[in-house]
């Protein structure tokens, strides 16, 4: 067990970087409920091995190490299954996907940052159709709209989101 200050900045440590290595399991998963498991089973494991951890380190890097091997693991008990990397596949693709998902929280950040830029239209149709996981057509018809310029919008407002983003990186790397 750890000492309590190091647990405490332990588990402020996992809090802070979940969001990264949840969207390393999910660019590693095609499946969204195989990505949750393995990220559930990442956390436990993390707080398993939290005495391995130096607190004197980068959190990420290591936990990153432990997420990778779960996600393996996962890999081997799914060998079975249609579609599946090989293990050589999952590390060529482990340092390429770590530091997507590094730069995870910059890119919500930016995201957050762009949201705000946006008109309400824009939002609420972006909240109908991601939150509320409403299908273009509920939307439409709700909004008085005709799907195909729905449809548009959402692509639009996807275009300019992106584009949003990537001048945030880059202003603020």
């Amino acid at each position: 067990m750890l000492p309590p200050s190091d647990e405490t900045r332990f588990i402020e440590a996992l809090t802070r970087h979940q969001p990264a290595l949840e969207a390393y399991c999910h660019a590693n998963l095609a499946n969204r409920e195989d990505a949750r498991e393995v990220l559930q089973a990442t956390c436990v494991k993390l707080w398993q091995k939290s005495t391995d951890w130096d607190p004197n380190t980068d959190f990420l890097p290591w936990a990153f190490t432990v997420a990778r091997f779960t996600l393996l693991s996962h890999y081997r008990d799914q060998k079975r299954d249609r579609l599946v990397f090989d293990e050589d596949v999952i590390q060529a693709m482990a340092g390429e996907t770590e530091k997507a998902a590094s730069a995870f929280d910059e890119r919500r950040e930016a995201l957050a940052k762009c949201l705000g830029k946006l008109d309400q239209w824009p939002r609420s149709l972006l909240h109908d159709y991601y939150t509320a996981s409403q299908n273009l057509r509920e939307i439409a018809k709700a909004s008085g709209r005709s799907l195909s310029s729905v449809k548009m919008n959402l692509l639009r407002i996807r275009q300019q989101l992106s584009a949003c983003i990537e001048r945030e990186m880059r202003i603020n790397p």
